[in-house]
C-alpha cells in the first residue's frame, strides 16, 4: 500500500511539474530585434576529428549577415588525427584562425574552448560546435540579444537536423524536450541549462569566474557547469534567446552506441550541479522513468504488472504530450509527434541506463576514454 502511494505521489508531482513547464513555455515571448546591433565578436569552435563537418560549419559562419571586420572565427584543433586542420587551412579568409592543442598540453573540450578564448581578440565570445549549421542572422540575433539585455551570458536553442531514421527521431524527441525545459528554466530564472553548441558570454565574465577552474577536472560541463558559475557571479545577467533565428542545428548520433555514449557523458556531470532545484528535477525525472522499468521487470515474475506498466506509461505520455507538442512546434518538428507515445518504451529504459552508467563508468568521446 505504501509503495503504491509513493508511486502515485511521484507521478502526480511529475505531471504537475510538466503542466507548469507547458504553461511557462506557452508564455514565453519571442525575441525579435527591432534593429540589429553589431559588436565585435569572436566565435570559438573546438574541433576534434571533424573532417566531415567542419567545412559546412565554416561555410555557415562565413555566410552570416554580419560585418566581416567585426567577427573572427577561431577553430581550436583538439589533436585531431584526420583532415580537420587541413580543411580549415584551405579556407583563404582572414576571419578564420586555426590554433591547436599540442601533445604536451591538456586536451579535451574545456581546454580547447579556454585556449580559443584566451587567443580571442574581442570581448564577446560565442561558442559553437564543429558539426553545426546556422541561419544567416543567427550571430546578429545572439549579439543583439546580449547587448539589449546587458547580459553576461546568453543561452540559445539547438535542434537536430532533419531525421531520417527511428534512432534520429528518437533522439530528436528527447533532445527537443530538453531544449524546451532549457528555454523555460533559463527564461524564468528557475535553474541553469544550456548547450555549448549555441552559447554566448563575455571574455571578462569568463575571466572573472576563473574560467573552468574548479570544474576543469570534470570531462563534461563546458556549458552548464560554467553557466552555474556565471549565474552566481552575475545574478540576473544570464538570459535565454527565444528566437527562431537563434536556432543552431547539429548532428544526431549515428548509431545506438554513440547515442548512449553521448547521453552517459551528459549524465556524468549531474552530480556536480550546485542547484538543489535542478538536482530535485533530475531525481524526479529519474524516478518517473525508473518506475515503469521496475514494473516491466516484475512482469517477468507476475504478468499482472505488465498492465501496470502500460497504464503508467500511457498516463505519463499523455501528461507530457502538450509540452512536447508546443516545443516541437517551435522547432518545426510537428511531424515527429506521431512517434512520441510509441517511443516511450525505449525512452524510459534509456533514461535509467544512461543515468546509472553516467555515475559509475567511463564513456568514449571522439576516440577517447573519459571518466
Amino acid at each position: 500500500m505504501v509503495v503504491w502511494l509513493i508511486i502515485s505521489v511521484v507521478l502526480t508531482v511529475y505531471l504537475l511539474v510538466i503542466m507548469r513547464a507547458n504553461r511557462l513555455f506557452i508564455g514565453l515571448k519571442f525575441y525579435q530585434p527591432v534593429q540589429y546591433i553589431y559588436s565585435p565578436v569572436s566565435i570559438v569552435v573546438p574541433a576534434r576529428n571533424e573532417e566531415e563537418n567542419i567545412g559546412r560549419c565554416l561555410d555557415g559562419l562565413l555566410a552570416q549577415d554580419y560585418p566581416a571586420a567585426l567577427m573572427e572565427i577561431i577553430v581550436v584543433d583538439d589533436q585531431s588525427d584526420d583532415r580537420t586542420a587541413d580543411i580549415v587551412k584551405s579556407y583563404q579568409d582572414d576571419r578564420i584562425r586555426l590554433i591547436g592543442i599540442s601533445a604536451d598540453e591538456k586536451f579535451g573540450k574545456k581546454s580547447a574552448v579556454a585556449k580559443g578564448i584566451f587567443s580571442a581578440q574581442h570581448e564577446i565570445i560565442v561558442t559553437t560546435d564543429a558539426d553545426c549549421s546556422y541561419g544567416k542572422t543567427w550571430l546578429a540575433t545572439l549579439v543583439t540579444c546580449k547587448e539589449e539585455r546587458h547580459a553576461a551570458m546568453v543561452a540559445a536553442p539547438v535542434a537536430y537536423r532533419k531525421e531520417k531514421s527511428f534512432l534520429e527521431v528518437f533522439q530528436s524527441l528527447d533532445f527537443t524536450t530538453l531544449q524546451g525545459i532549457t528555454a523555460v528554466a533559463v527564461s524564468n530564472k528557475l535553474f541553469n541549462m544550456c548547450n555549448g553548441a549555441n552559447l554566448l558570454y563575455t571574455r571578462s565574465a569568463f575571466e572573472q569566474v576563473n574560467g573552468f577552474k574548479g570544474i576543469d577536472q570534470i570531462a563534461s560541463g563546458d556549458d552548464m557547469l560554467l553557466m552555474e558559475k556565471m549565474d552566481q557571479a552575475f545574478p540576473g545577467q544570464v538570459t535565454y534567446c527565444y528566437a527562431h533565428a537563434a536556432i543552431v542545428e547539429t548532428n544526431a548520433a549515428t548509431n545506438w552506441k554513440a547515442f548512449f555514449q553521448q547521453r552517459i557523458r551528459w549524465a556524468s556531470k549531474a552530480k556536480n550541479y550546485s542547484s538543489a532545484l535542478i538536482k530535485a528535477t533530475l531525481s524526479l525525472v529519474l524516478m518517473v522513468n525508473l518506475i515503469p522499468v521496475v514494473f516491466l521487470i516484475c512482469a517477468f515474475f507476475h504478468p499482472n504488472y505488465l498492465k501496470y506498466y502500460f497504464i503508467f506509461l500511457l498516463i505519463k505520455a499523455l501528461g507530457e504530450l502538450p509540452f512536447m507538442l508546443h516545443t516541437c512546434i517551435f522547432f518545426g518538428k510537428q511531424r515527429l509527434i506521431r512517434w512520441f507515445i510509441p517511443s516511450q518504451i525505449a525512452h524510459t529504459a534509456y533514461t535509467v541506463i544512461a543515468a546509472f552508467f553516467g555515475m559509475v563508468t567511463t564513456y568514449e568521446w571522439k576516440g577517447r576514454k573519459v571518466k
